[in-house]
């Protein structure tokens, strides 16, 4: 009768281990697995060697040993509550089990839970009748060791753990430059954004880039090989094609711009997703606590087991590097010089006062700033590589930022996606605004200090990003999933090099890639070196032996740049780019110049209506995005509304999507707020005599 005995009725200590055991493949592997593969999670934290050890003897031991010291506490109290409780835990640990075996298969869906719950059914009736089946799982509680012993020692995360590597940095000669030497790395930036279809840089909208192009040799035909930040920011600073596998520390890329340099000049540099400068030439970042990486790898389990439903409740992951559980908005406490403090003008110095964390966009224009006026006029390398214009994007020019990011509309087929992949492009520029607004500032601090003349300086992008489209031209090809329809966008980058031995407002057409800045600078530099590099010199004459991804030609960037034209057919400005739809020729317009017939049937609510009262200083100069919903007496989707902001139509409202409150809208506004209170107006927009003719909206 003892072999037949049923799993509930089995000592508590083969009862721990199956859960041991469940637990083991179920969540420990799982985790592990994914965070021993990226180890860029570990080197933007930044966490240390001794927090990379802790995390994962908590991630393999802690979970477990609670689950298990509550089972053994609830049998020993209340025998029959712990068979219950067994048999629960089996259920939803297989359930779980199931969830990661699918979505490792790359499925999804709503059916998710169904299909756990039948598999978590499956595993306790194999538990429950199967005594193999119970000695299998017992054994495997071993495996929480196992996946342990594999992060530490082989998983790519393992080489975080081990020495610097000691390479030898062979003969290098730093002659002492007669400025500061300033490389600014911004993130996720094609410079098709900046452009108009004639090649030359939108003032309009990005003064500061113009300026920057007017004052400095661009390379106009810039590219890169990598669309990742960890291969495609050592491969920046490097020279040398960065390969997969290797992790974006000085221990993978010792011989990069900061090793190069060190000793010879003095180094300060921000990097928030790279450790390429070793700890004795710079100093490191503050390691955050170890909770939150604890609580980005529950964010993350999350994602990877729970159905659509339950992971939309959860913060979004694609975004950035950790520190997943941040509003919209977050940003850092940077460490501000006293000259920017006294400028209460500044757009992005109550950002940096006020944001707790540095990983948003909101934190990195606060870094920005900071860093910029904490440049002096002697010989120095600064390195300030920033996540901007990166997504989320949520931040404007004036350092206002939206009340909420909008989900993006993923379904081709849905009636909303076109103006949904629209709207991702008016995003992009809007913070890729905020960026030109720090690239003036640092034009500004150069010239206020004295040192323009002297100063080497870099602007430069790591990669581009996937910005927009219609469907029949290039989505769904948004983000950095390489197709050949966002080649161009992915990998085209600005690069501006300004240098007393360069000309200004000079425009190079020859095509450059980011391999070929470190041996550009060695030559602007006066270095003299043994290193070898895959790029070569942009100002020696020599020829590059790598080919650009995106080809020689510029005409195909240009080409982009027509394409984003016509989604934007009233202009370069930024009302013009608020100006879309069937009625986009109205936007700009006083409401008062236009004809206003019979109200509309139609009523609308608009989300975020206190903060729209109060709005912040300077706001009038920023776009904004308008979230709300409008209803309907009849069931069909609504027609595009314009939306009058202070008497002034200043956008349209569209890409409805069905709710039970009605239709859910967004409208992405022209500059067209101000300061305080603010009104706001909706029309339907009907015709009369071949004109249009405007009905209110209530």
């Amino acid at each position: 009768m003892a072999a037949s005995t049923e799993a509930g009725d089995a000592p508590t200590s083969s009862r721990v281990a199956v859960v041991a055991g469940l637990f083991g493949v179920a969540v420990t592997q799982p985790l592990l697995d994914l965070f021993g593969r990226n180890p860029t999670f570990f080197t933007a934290g930044p966490y240390g060697r001794g927090q990379i050890v802790l995390f994962a003897l908590v991630v393999a031991i802690v979970p477990t040993a609670v689950v298990a010291a509550c089972l053994i506490l609830i049998s020993k109290v209340r025998p029959q509550a712990g068979r219950v409780a067994y048999r629960a835990l089996v259920v939803v640990l297989g359930a779980l089990f199931g969830n990661v075996l699918i979505r490792g298969l790359g499925l999804d869906g709503a059916w998710l839970a169904v299909v756990a719950t039948v598999v978590g059914s499956v595993v306790a009736a194999l538990v429950e009748s199967s005594r193999p089946g119970r000695l299998l799982l017992q054994y495997l509680a071993l495996g929480n060791l196992l996946f342990l012993g594999g992060f530490l020692f082989i998983s790519p995360t393992s080489v975080l753990l081990g020495g610097s590597g000691g390479d030898d940095l062979g003969t290098v000669t730093v002659p002492t430059p007669p400025g500061p030497v300033v490389v600014v790395i911004l993130d996720e930036f094609p410079v098709t954004t900046l452009m108009r279809s004639d090649g030359s840089i939108n003032a309009d909208r990005f003064p500061g880039f113009a300026e920057l192009a007017a004052r400095s040799t661009w390379y106009r035909n810039a590219s890169v090989q990598h669309h990742s930040t960890p291969l495609a920011v050592p491969t920046l600073l490097t020279g040398v094609l960065a390969q997969e596998g290797q992790v974006p520390t000085y221990r993978d890329h010792p011989r990069n711009l900061f090793t190069l340099v060190g000793g010879q000049l003095p180094i300060s540099a921000f990097e928030p997703v790279t450790t390429l400068c070793p700890p004795d030439l710079c100093d490191p970042r503050p390691q955050p606590s170890l909770v939150r990486a604890l609580a980005d790898a529950a964010v993350v389990y999350g994602h990877r087991v729970l159905p659509p439903a339950l992971r939309a409740s959860i913060p979004e992951i694609d975004s950035q590097w950790g520190g997943f559980g941040g509003a919209v908005g977050n940003g850092p406490v940077a460490e501000l010089p006293e000259g920017l403090t006294d400028d209460p003008d500044h757009p992005f110095l109550k950002l940096s006062l006020l944001a707790e964390d540095q990983r948003g966009p909101v934190g990195q224009a606060g870094v920005l700033a900071a860093r910029t006026a904490s440049i002096t006029a002697e010989p120095a390398l600064e390195v300030i590589h920033v996540l901007l214009p990166h997504v989320p994007w949520i931040l404007s020019r004036t350092g206002t930022h939206l009340f909420e990011s909008p989900p993006r509309v993923e379904d081709p087929t849905d009636p909303a996606y076109p103006w949904s992949s629209r709207q991702r492009f008016q995003l992009h520029s809007m913070q890729a605004g905020a960026a030109d607004v720090a690239i003036t500032d640092l034009i500004d601090h150069l010239d206020e200090i004295g040192v323009w003349d002297d100063t080497t300086l870099v602007v430069v992008s790591d990669h581009g990003v996937g910005t927009s489209g219609l469907p029949e031209l290039h989505a769904p090809d948004f983000g950095r999933q390489a197709t050949s329809e966002n080649n161009q966008e992915l990998h085209r980058i600005p690069l501006f090099i300004h240098s007393p031995k360069l000309a200004e407002g000079a425009v190079v057409d020859d095509s450059a890639q980011s391999i070929d800045l470190l041996p550009t600078l060695v030559d602007l530099l006066g270095i003299q070196t043994s290193w070898t590099f895959d790029g070569h010199s942009l100002v020696d004459g020599s020829a590059s032996t790598v080919a650009p991804l995106v080809g020689a030609d510029l005409a195909p960037a240009l080409a982009v740049v027509r394409r984003h034209e016509a989604e934007f057919p009233h202009g370069d400005t930024w009302t013009a780019l608020a100006a879309v739809g069937d009625h986009g020729d109205l936007v700009g317009q006083p409401v008062t110049t236009l004809p206003v017939g019979e109200p509309s049937a139609m009523r609308w609510t608009l989300d975020h209506a206190d903060q729209l009262g109060d709005l912040p200083t300077a706001a009038g100069e920023a776009p904004q995005l308008l979230t709300g919903v409008v209803s309907s007496p009849s069931a069909a989707r609504p027609p595009e509304l314009l939306v009058v902001v202070n008497g002034t139509v200043a956008g349209v409202a569209g890409g409805f999507e069905q709710r039970k409150a009605g239709w859910r809208f967004t409208a992405f506004l022209g500059p067209y707020l101000r300061e305080g209170a603010n009104s706001f107006e909706a029309y339907e927009v009907g015709s009369a005599a071949g004109a249009p003719l405007l009905h209110r909206v209530g």
